[in-house]
């Protein structure tokens, strides 16, 4: 019955991704295009939550300039290259959907963005460390774990270079280092809440799972709802502060 349930979920979010990716191929997002990847992986595991979150949150999600401070701006004579947007705060630059507006669904963008460069690693990760294991403190799953977060890190902050790069005027190195310290504290507390999860599954429930069991990847599933869970409040923290820019 597990293995029945646990394929019956995987389907489901392999046909929610497929459904979101079909409509973004109708509708790419032109304003954000890394977010045209985001709402598909997420699809994967969190299944008709992320149909319904791209739906009504996601599409059509367009760039809000009004909170910016123009009136110091002489926009007759300016061009856009000349615009050096490194030293705006991340509060000033919000973004809006055309019907929604609540800072929750912006939050819930925010943290869903993040969580695709996590689940995009934790797709990638589990196969890497089948073909190259090795232990931490003795421990296979352990180790496991410490290249899921690098790979994370790896892909979570190339998505929020990809995310920010179009706003800035900045190059290279400074806009990496900006993108990883948006991204740091919001990647590892999704990957608290996996690796909490996972931890039960591990270590007091099932046992380790191998990537090649449909159940593997079901709780993998659950594991990326609980890392949702865990990055949520430390989103709405950052945007409120202004270190991560709203969507």
């Amino acid at each position: 019955m597990f293995n029945i349930v646990s394929k019956f979920f995987i389907v489901i979010g392999i046909l929610s991704a497929l459904s979101i990716t079909i409509d973004i191929l109708k509708h790419p997002q032109k304003e954000m295009p890394i977010m045209n990847l985001v709402w598909p992986i997420n699809g994967l595991w969190a299944g008709l939550f992320g149909v319904w979150a791209y739906f009504t949150i996601g599409k059509n999600r367009k760039m809000d300039m009004s909170g910016m401070d123009m009136k110091d701006m002489d926009m007759s004579n300016m061009k856009m290259d000349d615009m050096d947007m490194s030293d705006m705060k991340m509060d000033n630059m919000n973004t809006k959907d055309h019907k929604y507006s609540s800072f929750w669904q912006g939050v819930v963008a925010d943290t869903l963005h993040c969580g695709a460069g996590c689940s995009l690693a934790d797709l990638i990760g589990p196969w890497l460390f089948l073909m190259f294991p090795f232990t931490l403190f003795n421990n296979y799953t352990f180790g496991e774990w410490t290249l899921d977060y690098f790979l994370a890190l790896l892909t979570g902050v190339t998505f929020q270079y990809a995310a920010i790069s179009p706003m800035m005027n900045e190059k290279g190195v400074k806009i990496w280092l900006r993108a990883l310290k948006i991204d740091f504290l919001s990647l590892t507390s999704w990957q608290i809440g996996m690796y909490g999860w996972m931890a039960l599954v591990t270590f007091v429930w099932l046992g380790r799972l191998s990537p090649t069991t449909p159940e593997f990847w079901f709780m993998m599933q659950i594991a990326m709802c609980c890392g949702f869970i865990t990055a949520y409040p430390v989103n709405w923290w950052l945007v409120k502060v202004g270190i991560k820019m709203g969507m």
